[in-house]
């Protein structure tokens, strides 16, 4: 019997394991034959399928409530599948074959289609030498569009079976952080959790992670992460900018971290560097954090306070005038270099914000120099009319008056 009519009776028997052992035997010249043959067997077996969908629907009415058992016509797609990769040679041709639209499973679970379990797969190219495998695992993974691709199961148990490095593709990380809910155990969690932080896509499908209770994301990167991989890592995200809901996780895994003064201290620039243009909660969290400090040097203060006051959010100005509060009692002589920032929250959209900025303009009035004081001065203007008319006088009077402006 040729080749071929055997690989045929086991696609239409069935019979996976039969067929995996035959695709082991063929030569070379029985490999070539089956490849060639192969193509021309889909239509005929898609004909067949939809005729004994019908036959069957017919039969059962519309009274059936279980489900049919399983029909060996039925799972034709997955070894038609495994016969193309037992015998096409090259990569490229394998890739393109097990990918296929027209060879997807179409479960009643599942509308968007399937692949079949990859074991057979992979006991099946495990006869190849572990250079193809690899090649094969890479070029499955980069073909990875979204955490639902059809493709993905096949593409994460290859790179698992062969180890092979995974290709720096956005999509497939986002895919894996989506699909996998017990990282702790995976294989691929060292050579892909660093990639969490770069990934396009990655927070969205982990924003909801929790810390109470402590789910499965973060307990592994607690458990399993370099502690300044992750760290550093949060930042870059944070740095590399994007919406709240896209931040949401990394914002948890850095709060989880807990990072100590000596770690803020090791990473000021980058907290610094957050405060002007992060989405709100993300700058608060690195307001709070470098306010943990008592070594930022005057201009270090002034750049902080400057971020915080420019910025629309009510909370984040308060805790600028709180942080120029506090820099007035432990570093009184940098009031000349603050004075502009202060002078900033006048315009502020926050009546709160605004009366805050007054009182402490005049709470420290003595210790401005004459050019601190023309820059507060000078911006007055934009203080409301009624608050401005108060606060003009008492910057000019040797004892000014207490300014009793909202809070």
């Amino acid at each position: 019997m040729r080749a071929w009519d055997t690989i045929r009776e086991h696609i239409e028997a069935d019979d996976a394991d039969g067929l995996i052992d035959r695709l082991v035997e063929l030569d070379a010249a029985e490999r070539k034959q089956v490849a060639a043959e192969l193509p021309a067997l889909i239509p005929v077996l898609q004909a067949r399928t939809t005729a004994k969908q019908e036959e069957r629907r017919a039969a059962a009415g519309h009274h059936c409530d279980d489900d049919p058992p399983r029909e060996p016509w039925e799972g034709w797609t997955e070894r038609v599948r495994l016969a193309g990769a037992g015998t096409l040679s090259a990569v490229t041709a394998v890739a393109s074959w097990v990918t296929r639209r027209d060879l997807l499973t179409w479960p009643e679970w599942s509308p968007r289609g399937y692949y079949g379990d990859p074991e057979p797969m992979i006991r099946l190219i495990g006869h190849r030498p572990a250079t193809w495998q690899a090649d094969l695992a890479g070029r499955l993974a980069a073909k990875i569009r979204n955490p639902r691709d059809t493709g993905l199961p096949l593409a994460l148990a290859l790179l698992r079976h062969t180890g092979a490095e995974p290709p720096a593709h956005d999509p497939l990380v986002a895919a894996w952080a989506a699909a996998e809910s017990g990282p702790r155990t995976d294989p691929l969690f060292d050579k892909l959790y660093p990639r969490l932080f770069e990934a396009e896509g990655v927070g969205r499908v982990l924003r909801r992670e929790r810390a109470k209770p402590l789910t499965p994301w973060l307990k592994a990167l607690r458990a399993r992460g370099d502690r300044e991989t992750l760290l550093d890592g949060c930042l870059r995200r944070f740095l590399r900018g994007g919406t709240a809901d896209d931040l949401r996780f990394f914002a948890r895994l850095h709060e989880l971290l807990e990072p100590t003064p000596a770690e803020i201290d090791a990473r000021r620039r980058d907290y610094l560097r957050i405060l002007p243009t992060a989405p709100g909660p993300i700058a608060e969290l690195a307001m709070t954090h470098l306010r943990r400090l008592d070594t930022h040097t005057p201009d270090e203060v002034a750049e902080a306070l400057d971020s915080l006051l420019f910025r629309s959010e009510p909370k984040l100005a308060q805790g600028g005038l709180a942080w120029f509060a506090h820099a007035m009692r432990v570093m009184p002589g940098c009031a000349d270099s603050l004075a502009p920032a202060l002078a900033r929250a006048f315009d502020h959209e926050s009546y709160a914000v605004q009366g805050r900025a007054a009182q402490l303009a005049l709470k420290n009035r003595a210790r401005f120099g004459p050019a601190a004081l023309d820059a507060i001065t000078q911006a007055i203007p934009a203080l409301p009319p009624a608050l401005g008319a108060r606060l003009t006088p008492a910057l000019t009077e040797p004892r000014p008056p207490a300014l009793h402006g909202r809070r």
